[in-house]
């Protein structure tokens, strides 16, 4: 193995040991179920975002081939490490969310 490849385990340690600093600017993805309306969801979402005040915009969406889910991006501004791992807990309570990255 080389020095630039990963370990056995797929695990880069460079990776693991990185740092975010805040506040930080990135994409947020969320996948939805399609049962609901595009402005309920995307409504629902913003909530959360809104509630956590959260700068935000959604920048796009897209439906799944078959129509069975819809993805949401959006851009979003975290100032601190607790604001992330809150927004990912409230992020649970979202109707119709199957994974949000």
């Amino acid at each position: 193995m080389s020095e630039a490849g990963t370990p056995g385990n797929g695990r880069n340690k460079e990776i693991e040991n990185a740092k975010i600093k805040f506040p930080v600017t990135f994409q947020l993805k969320a996948v939805m179920n399609s049962s609901a309306t595009d402005e309920e969801n995307k409504n629902n979402i913003s909530t959360v975002l809104n509630n956590l005040k959260i700068k935000n915009s959604c920048t796009n969406s897209k439906k799944s081939s078959k129509g069975t889910y819809i993805s949401y991006n959006y851009q979003v501004t975290l100032v601190s490490k607790l604001q992330l791992e809150t927004l990912y807990d409230n992020l649970k309570s979202v109707p119709g969310l199957k994974f949000a990255i």
